[in-house]
């Protein structure tokens, strides 16, 4: 016969282990912990050409400002993201950049993905164009479409499967971002559409897995951009 006091004490064990569930940090999918880092393999195009490279980002000691937590990410340029975790989701507050000893801090408020954590969460974003670049002549001189774009955000999955050069990855989360919007680009192209597709992957206990953001336009002058990342290896 089990006792009350037995009974008394399985009832505390599981409380103790809800409570262990309920703290398990929320960025699970986009650890934040010091010390981390991850490298990438990047495949960037641009109607100039593909090029490969590599991308990585390091964890720094997070800051507390304003008794808010500041996570910090280095990353292969010595430019630092800032991040905070909040009740909704893990959102991108600014980046920092210093190039000849000057600092630019640009502040941003975007989500990376919102909770709960479940096939269908929505939620909209704002972006700006990353990857529509050309050089022409006969200057060789860089044009750049950067247009702000409304995006539609949705967690797709919960269950994906991922392979990249640093394994294969199960239960992956799948965010998309799309979104269109009309801008007049300048002369050199004029009033077009862009359009964005973002498709992000992440693997619970190691983040950012895979990443793919297509940028298109109804100009054939400049019609095309896309920034391909893949986990390479992480610690």
């Amino acid at each position: 016969m089990i006792t009350r006091l037995r009974i008394r004490t399985l009832l505390v064990s599981g409380l103790l282990l809800m409570c262990s569930a309920c703290s398990e940090p929320p960025d699970n999918y986009f650890p934040l912990d010091p010390g981390r880092y991850w490298r990438y393999e990047m495949s960037y195009q641009t109607m100039d050409g593909t090029f490969d490279g590599v991308y990585a980002v390091e964890n720094l000691t997070a800051e507390v400002r304003d008794d808010t937590r500041h996570y910090i990410r280095r990353l292969l340029d010595g430019s630092l993201n800032y991040f905070e975790i909040r009740d909704d989701g893990i959102l991108l507050t600014g980046r920092e950049k210093t190039i000849n000893l000057n600092t630019t801090n640009v502040d941003e408020q975007q989500y990376l993905f919102k909770y709960p954590l479940q096939e269908g969460t929505r939620w909209n974003e704002e972006t700006v164009s990353k990857v529509l670049i050309k050089t022409g002549p006969p200057q060789k001189t860089e044009f750049h479409i950067r247009a702000k774009v409304e995006l539609d955000a949705v967690i797709e999955s919960m269950s994906d499967t991922v392979s990249v050069p640093a394994g294969r990855f199960k239960n992956c989360m799948r965010v998309s971002f799309n979104g269109k919007s009309f801008v007049n680009a300048g002369n050199y192209v004029g009033g077009t559409v862009v359009t964005i597709k973002e498709t992000n992957w992440y693997a619970p206990g190691v983040g950012l897995v895979k990443s793919n953001r297509v940028e298109t336009t109804t100009s054939r002058a400049l019609d095309r951009g896309e920034l391909t990342l893949e986990l390479e290896s992480y610690r």
